[in-house]
């Protein structure tokens, strides 16, 4: 007999086994709530942000209690092979394949917790059928209201050399800074080598992210944006030298605020 199937059997020969459907009861406050649609693009970064949604709407709601979310990833190989190639269009694509999956699941709001690939991000609200929150535009806001004049932006190489958060924060009078290109390159390796595949650094690794920090903030820097979804696993307020703005968790919390409106 398969396992299981001894005890399916004495609950089905138990008189007092009640055989209903099991439904879940009717909660008049989520069923309110917008349903989040997180489209993953690697594993650590869509899991921090679920994370951050749910200990959000926790510290709102009541113990237990977040909105719907479903989470939809295509394979990270096929992004990141069309993003090395620069083929926004192809980026876009892969995104909007998401975003379609997520609307049969009944998500009404669409989050991207990914830095690099929001390069692509007017083609997929072009042709998206949901509303977009722009990791980008989240983070920038949020540093403008911390009154920040001057932000590093701290991210994989082509994060930074290309620019991605520049004309989000000159527009609102912040000035774009970066890490010479030396370390830039250290952070780029220590992101897909060890942070991506792992979730973890080596001790040495985060030493040489600290000192990136370090020197930022000898040179008048006044924060730091986390433009990497998974950089904020291991670096955090009590490592860092800098004030943090991290931006999958301020994407996280953006997404609980427009899904309770």
């Amino acid at each position: 007999m398969p396992i299981g199937a001894e005890a399916l059997q004495e609950l089905q020969m138990d008189p007092h086994h009640d055989s209903t459907p099991y439904s879940l009861p009717s909660i008049p406050y989520t069923a309110a709530m917008k349903h989040i649609g997180i489209v993953g693009v690697t594993a650590e970064g869509a899991a921090l942000c679920y994370q951050t949604i749910c200990r959000e709407a926790q510290e709102k709601l009541g113990k237990y209690h977040h909105p719907e979310i479903s989470i939809h990833t295509r394979s990270f190989h096929e992004i990141l092979a069309a993003q090395e190639e620069r083929n926004w269009n192809r980026v876009a694509g892969s995104l909007l394949d998401s975003i379609r999956k997520l609307e049969v699941m009944g998500a009404e709001l669409i989050v991207i917790p990914a830095n690099s690939v929001h390069y692509a991000i007017q083609i997929v609200r072009q042709k998206s059928p949901l509303p977009i929150l722009s990791i980008v535009e989240e983070t920038a806001d949020v540093a403008m209201q911390h009154g920040y004049k001057s932000a590093a932006v701290l991210g994989v190489g082509l994060t930074m050399s290309g620019g991605l958060y520049s004309d989000a924060l000159k527009d609102r009078a912040i000035e774009y800074i970066l890490p010479p290109v030396t370390d830039q390159e250290h952070m780029n390796r220590i992101i897909y080598e060890e942070i991506v595949p792992k979730g973890t650094v080596s001790d040495k690794s985060l030493e040489k992210l600290i000192r990136v920090l370090e020197k930022l903030k000898t040179n008048d820097c006044e924060a730091a944006i986390l433009a990497c979804t998974e950089l904020g696993i291991v670096i955090n307020e009590k490592n860092s030298p800098l004030p943090l703005l991290d931006s999958t968790r301020i994407l996280g919390k953006r997404a609980l605020e427009e899904a309770l409106l």
